[in-house]
């Protein structure tokens, strides 16, 4: 029985070390490894004849959102169709619960972690380079435009995002501490990755994070801090001045609109995600409570289309300007997610049990770099405005939940 329980703890570290990769590959991958760890959690429990971790304050608290979504799920529009996606949800639960156990066991060495996921990203990032470059990646791909590099994610546009999660999280798992020179070079390199990639939301919430560690993790001199920042928009003004057509994609309009004098907020509202921010409004105006349940975005948009259009037109004041209809397989951004699939009851759930999750836990113990850093990923997803990917798809949950993971392990015990 020992041994078998060391060989699925050696299973469960082997794929945490080639867990970027499964991302990397896709979400078919994702999904079998971590359905994978909920099968070994499921051996586990039978194997010590007890339900694992069910004394732990995250297993509590997973427990209410599970349930909560489950029952978001039986009373949407489409229950068929949301219980799809919620029924597995339970899996991301599960997988942190697993790796906070290993890693606070001792069963995996964090800083050989941090050096084997810096391979993969350097992998990743040289193919964006040469994709940049000559317009296709290792493998012959071509990206699907000219200015969005997705490397080896090959059609999906999704490197940014995946290295926003990665990057200050490997740094901080080969460094506790933050070594202020070699901190800049380290994102220096990675701010030009972010900005081949074309993921405007994305760069500038790298941007955001590595303000934020400048000036308030670090404990250099302000002077080297401001020094620093001088270097950063330096960098950017040379990378946007290099590649002209990386310039019209950073700062060109985000509007459908004729009118060029519209203000910020109706440039807002005449863009693509302006619409599905018009068509979350609607939706939720007529599913107050509860919306339309977990996926049904994609489905409920459809009936508001016209009225959508519409409303761009009236700030517009072009009859016979082209708009967007502000439908899509979500929304675009958290809380027009939220609000229209989730209601102001459902809204205000979530929000409690994520204040659960992240506040509670903060006063708990004292927290290292690689903990804060995690926090603050979390902290800038939920920006509103800025656009996002669907909270509960397999590769935003992923990527959210391994931060959160190493928000709430306690890395002490782990040298």
């Amino acid at each position: 029985m020992n041994s078998l329980k060391f060989s699925l703890n050696k299973i469960s570290v082997y794929i945490l070390y080639l867990f970027p990769i499964f991302i990397i590959i896709g979400n078919a991958a994702i999904n079998s490894v971590i359905i994978t760890i909920f099968f070994i959690y499921l051996l586990k429990c039978f194997l010590k004849r007890k339900i694992l971790f069910s004394d732990t304050f995250e297993f509590k608290i997973f427990t209410y959102f599970y349930l909560y979504l489950i029952f978001n799920s039986l009373f949407s529009e489409d229950s068929k169709l949301s219980l799809i996606r919620t029924i597995p949800y339970l899996k991301f639960f599960i997988f942190v619960l697993i790796y906070k156990d290993i890693i606070e066991r001792k069963l995996i060495n964090l800083k050989k972690l941090g050096f084997f996921w810096l391979i993969i990203i350097l992998v990743l990032s040289l193919d964006i380079i040469y994709q940049s470059i000559f317009g296709y990646n290792f493998f012959n791909y071509i990206s699907v435009s000219n200015v969005r590099n997705s490397g080896l994610f090959m059609d999906e546009l999704v490197a940014g995002g995946f290295l926003l999660s990665f990057v200050f999280v490997i740094y901080f798992l080969i460094n506790k501490n933050i070594n202020f020179f070699y901190l800049s070079l380290f994102v220096s390199f990675f701010i030009i990755i972010m900005f081949l990639t074309g993921e405007r939301s994305n760069f500038l919430k790298f941007i955001m994070i590595i303000l934020t560690v400048f000036y308030f993790l670090s404990k250099s001199r302000l002077i080297f801090k401001n020094l620093s920042l001088l270097i950063l928009i330096t960098t950017i003004s040379l990378l946007v001045n290099s590649f002209s057509n990386f310039k019209e994609r950073y700062f060109s309009t985000i509007s459908f609109a004729t009118n060029a004098n519209l203000n910020l907020f109706d440039t807002y509202f005449t863009s693509e995600y302006g619409a599905h921010t018009i068509s979350s409004y609607l939706i939720l105006k007529d599913n107050l409570y509860f919306g339309v349940g977990n996926k049904n975005f994609r489905n409920e948009c459809k009936k508001y289309s016209v009225d959508v259009i519409k409303a761009q037109k009236k700030i517009d004041k072009n009859e016979k300007g082209k708009y967007s209809n502000g439908c899509s397989t979500h929304p675009h951004q958290i809380y027009n997610e939220f609000f229209s699939e989730h209601g102001l009851v459902g809204l205000i759930i979530i929000f409690y049990i994520f204040y659960l999750l992240i506040f509670k836990n903060f006063s708990k113990k004292k927290k290292t770099n690689l903990n804060i850093i995690c926090l603050i990923y979390m902290i800038i997803y939920f920006i509103p405005i800025l656009p996002s990917g669907s909270f509960f798809s397999t590769f935003t949950s992923t990527l959210f939940w391994i931060n959160y993971l190493f928000y709430v392990v306690n890395i002490k015990t782990n040298d």
